[in-house]
């Protein structure tokens, strides 16, 4: 790996990190891109030159999440942990790819005798699951 693949994936990592720690804070409707940037010690730019869009990083931030749910509890211990949780069940209530998704997590999780394995295997009974599209119009 080259020094600029290097940088680059140093960059995300952090990105990443610092994605999970200020959507658990502030929520993922109210946290920026601006927040986060600046959390990681990067401009937005930073951001943009990873993901195209807000919701390409949100997908990012969940898919580095969900390797942390299904590798049980010991990796569960981040305090961003089951603030994010919560998050992303408040989220998927309104977005039904989301929804499917964190399902499939959520299915997958292993360990629920741990508080955070509870709370996951709890969030997986009570989320409704996603409606399929409706047939579209000829």
């Amino acid at each position: 790996m080259g020094i600029r693949q290097k940088r680059t994936a140093e960059t995300k990592a952090l990105l990443l990190e610092a994605g999970l720690s200020v959507f658990a804070e502030r929520g993922i409707e109210f946290a920026t891109l601006d927040d986060i940037a600046q959390t990681a010690g990067f401009t937005k730019g930073a951001i943009y030159r990873q993901f195209p869009s807000k919701g390409a990083f949100l997908l990012a931030l969940f898919e580095q999440y969900a390797a942390v749910a299904r590798s049980g509890a010991g990796a569960r211990q981040a305090a961003w942990f089951i603030p994010l949780s919560l998050q992303f069940a408040a989220h998927a209530m309104r977005d039904p790819l989301l929804r499917r998704r964190f399902a499939v997590v959520l299915a997958e999780v292993p360990d629920g005798g741990t508080p955070d394995g509870q709370l996951l295997k709890a969030l997986g009974r009570v989320l409704p699951p996603a409606q399929p599209s409706p047939p579209r119009a000829p």
